[in-house]
């Protein structure tokens, strides 16, 4: 345009020519941005992000379905057997209906009016987890069957990790590299299995061939039944003629007092509170075996708001070192002022 100092119009052959170009353009160049974020483990994410994971041996976790018991009635009995069979689908009231099936066949014996069946949310995920009496439609109609409710709550339902989450797990298998049998190893394991959000191994704890596998969920003990899928999982995974022994961790209350001088101009009772909050969020990032630093505390302190210029420690605070198998947990806080 600039050379031959005419503008072409927008429905010209040219002026067409350019914006197709234009436009070409535009999408190459967000595609490439795209590729430039998919081709780290940083940036990545969704499926991507999956790949990642799977070259380090680190797999997403799935979601899981709710289950529960469905309770078939009818008002009056019958005199012979009323089979409710495997699949029948009911559905809770709401604006985005959830769909439950039954797991196995139901038998309601003539002269009864009620059966209970075990069943499952249709797809996996939070959404599935139900109150009592919050399931009450049938979707799948059942000659002989009245109405349909859960008399008791249907949990268990929980979502996919989601791509932060993940990432963390990826990036922490790059800092530490899973080779097979050492512990970062039997930690991946532990940490694939829905229900953990921590583990610890500790080699030949209980003597040589032996590895001790700590583990940690949401802010409690996971439960038993995650304790023993795990132990299947080392069965299945593990190395040959090595015993592996899965324990919940325990917690160890640290209690802390401490002085805080704040500005002349600050509000002391704000500053507390702000301390208070910080050190709440640091205790609940610590992971088994951690240990608990009075350096690292001044320094959680102080950050916590600027109006804080000094932190004191009274005589009878101590560093607490970090022992296997035991989350630091915060205890008792005592902030006091004046220093």
């Amino acid at each position: 345009m600039e050379k031959s100092g005419v503008s072409p119009e927008d429905v010209s052959d040219i002026g067409l020519r350019l914006l197709v170009l234009a436009g070409e353009l535009y999408r190459a160049e967000a595609r490439m941005d795209w590729l430039w974020r998919q081709a780290f483990p940083h940036t990545a994410d969704g499926p991507q992000l999956d790949l990642h994971g799977a070259q380090r041996g680190v797999l997403r976790k799935e979601s899981r379905k709710a289950a529960g018991v469905l309770a078939f009635s009818r008002y009056v009995p019958i005199t012979f057997d009323l089979v409710i069979p495997k699949g029948t689908v009911c559905a809770a009231y709401g604006d985005e209906a959830v769909e439950y099936e039954t797991t196995e066949d139901g038998i309601l014996p003539a002269g009864k009016v009620t059966v209970e069946v075990p069943a499952q949310a249709v797809a996996g995920g939070s959404k599935g987890n139900a109150a009592a009496s919050y399931i009450n439609t049938l979707v799948t109609e059942v000659n002989g069957i009245n109405y349909v409710v859960n008399p008791a709550p249907f949990t268990g339902g929980t979502d996919s990790e989601d791509d932060e989450a993940y990432r963390r797990r990826i990036l922490e298998a790059y800092s530490r590299p899973l080779v097979w049998g050492n512990a970062a190893y039997y930690e991946n394991i532990a940490l694939s299995r829905e229900g953990v959000t921590d583990a610890q191994a500790v080699p030949r704890e209980n003597g040589a061939g032996t590895v001790s596998v700590y583990v940690w969920g949401d802010k409690a003990a996971p439960s038993a039944e995650t304790l023993a899928a795990l132990e299947g999982d080392f069965q299945e995974m593990g190395e040959a003629g090595v015993a592996v022994t899965v324990k919940a961790a325990t917690t160890r209350r640290c209690n802390l007092s401490c002085y805080i001088k704040v500005r002349p101009e600050a509000d002391f009772a704000k500053a507390k509170a702000a301390v208070q909050a910080a050190l709440a969020r640091w205790f609940g990032e610590r992971k088994i075996g951690d240990a608990v630093y009075l350096g690292d505390l001044n320094r959680v302190i102080l950050d916590a708001d600027p109006a804080i210029s000094r932190v004191t420690f009274p005589s009878g605070n101590a560093d607490v070192e970090g022992t296997a198998g035991v989350v630091p947990v915060a205890g008792g806080t005592v902030i006091g002022g004046g220093i």
